[in-house]
């Protein structure tokens, strides 16, 4: 028999003090996480050049950001199966949830694996990655995707603890996993100068502590996740499910990723300084992303739950916290940068001219944090309710569509310009998010549903 693992009430109360609550550790975790990529930008920019740093930063960082947001997907689809259920009250169909997840983790991480490594050349070709950073660059992706598995297995299970409303042992896991990661940094790439192979199996040495470490706490529980290799379920209903779910949360989120890459193809054609700069606005401009990422990880958890619960009044309560939260980071973190980004920026670039580009960059997209607010809140209100094909047609034309058409159609004459292609595409995705919500009628009902709801197919 199992029983709730949850060490808080997500069900009751306030939802401003449980939204805290559960964000900061979040927050705090992807910050770390964060700084696996800090790590590698500081000590390539810095000890090795800025060739390294566009090597690692550039073409590849874009390639490798559309894998994660596929697999963050997933492991979203993985993260609210777990939620309703367990919202709903039924353990068992939690624990079983949990043990086909990680079977999807284990075998759709050794596909990516297999696909990446071997379409990466044309990829970065494609992309019009500089010739004297292509070698470099492919040896970081093939290192990256040769621990996809690792990696999957990690994020499923961070996504499960959270899931069941566990936020502080995710970050304990992270904390442990940062350290390993910059330790390695430090010393394969820091010390003993080995380059951007430094940097590469430093990643992939730290995603396989991360997956032995969640292997090893899964196994030594006793709650519904518990969890070993050799429990590893193809239950095909689940799988059919969660697949059904995933895809589209995939492909929503790699919308967002894959007129990124065309935005950086077209940066590449600007040569080394800008693509050196671009890597520099993108970590910094990470830290905005970590608290937004944040803002939408408790939102799901605490909507998920809430919504097998049969508690629709509260799932809207939980969106319109979230709404109030992600415009208060905007506004902190984009006054911030517009006053001390230089500074912030000059960690990663020492030359004059990939930095002035970069503090371009960074001017323009900060000063527009807070058109985004109601992107992610409503996105992640939508998955916890299981609306899933709309938001991802609406992100297909809204995101994709408009930015690529942004850079195909107007002319580039200097390297910030292109990041223009971000904001505009908020002002129209928020405006199509709040049209789909208060035109839905799932929505509409004002009283409070006692019981749980039946899991949404669609």
């Amino acid at each position: 028999m199992f029983r709730r693992s949850s060490k808080k009430d997500i069900l009751n109360g306030n939802i401003l003090e449980q939204m805290m609550l559960f964000f900061f550790p979040v927050f705090m975790g992807y910050l770390l996480q964060m700084f696996y990529g800090f790590a590698d930008s500081v000590v390539l920019g810095r000890f090795i050049g800025k060739e390294a740093l566009a090597s690692v930063g550039g073409s590849a960082n874009s390639i490798i950001n559309i894998i994660l947001n596929c697999v963050s997907g997933l492991t979203a689809a993985i993260t609210v199966r777990v939620a309703q259920s367990y919202g709903k009250g039924n353990m068992e169909k939690a624990s079983n949830v949990v043990k086909t997840g990680m079977f999807v983790s284990i075998s759709f991480g050794a596909f990516l694996t297999v696909l990446m490594i071997t379409i990466s050349p044309f990829l970065l070709r494609l992309m019009g990655t500089p010739e004297e950073t292509i070698s470099t660059s492919l040896v970081y992706l093939r290192f990256y995707f040769g621990s996809m598995v690792f990696y999957f297995v990690y994020q499923s299970g961070v996504s499960i603890l959270r899931a069941l409303g566990d936020s502080k042992r995710p970050l304990m896991l992270i904390m442990v996993t940062a350290v390993c990661k910059i330790g390695f940094d430090l010393l394969l790439a820091g010390i003993l100068k080995l380059g951007v192979f430094g940097t590469s199996m430093a990643t992939f040495l730290s995603h396989l502590v991360c997956a032995l470490v969640i292997l090893f706490i899964f196994y030594h529980t006793s709650d519904i996740y518990q969890f070993s290799l050799k429990e590893l379920r193809f239950d095909k209903e689940e799988v059919i499910e969660i697949f059904k779910v995933g895809i589209p949360f995939a492909i929503q989120s790699m919308m967002f990723a894959i007129p990124s890459a065309f935005i950086l193809s077209k940066i590449n054609s600007f040569g080394t300084d800008a693509i050196a700069a671009y890597s520099a606005f993108s970590n910094v401009d990470n830290v905005f992303w970590c608290f937004s990422n944040a803002v939408s990880t408790s939102t799901i958890t605490m909507a998920s739950q809430n919504y097998g619960h049969g508690n629709l009044k509260r799932v809207r309560l939980i969106a319109l916290t979230s709404i109030l939260v992600e415009a208060s980071g905007a506004l902190i973190f984009g006054l911030t940068f517009q006053s001390y980004g230089k500074n912030l920026l000059s960690l990663f670039l020492t030359d004059a001219e990939p930095l002035e580009i970069s503090w371009k960059m960074l001017r323009i997209i900060s000063m527009s944090y807070i058109l985004y607010v109601f992107v992610e809140p409503m996105s992640a209100m939508f998955k916890s309710c299981g609306l899933i094909r709309t938001p991802m047609i609406i992100a297909i034309f809204t995101i994709c569509f408009m930015r690529i058409g942004f850079i195909t159609l107007f002319p580039m004459s200097e390297p910030q310009l292109p990041v223009f292609a971000f904001p505009l595409s908020w002002v129209v995705t928020s405006f199509a998010y709040l049209n789909y919500y208060i035109f839905n009628d799932r929505f509409k009902d004002k009283k409070v549903n006692k019981g749980p709801m039946v899991l949404p197919d669609k």
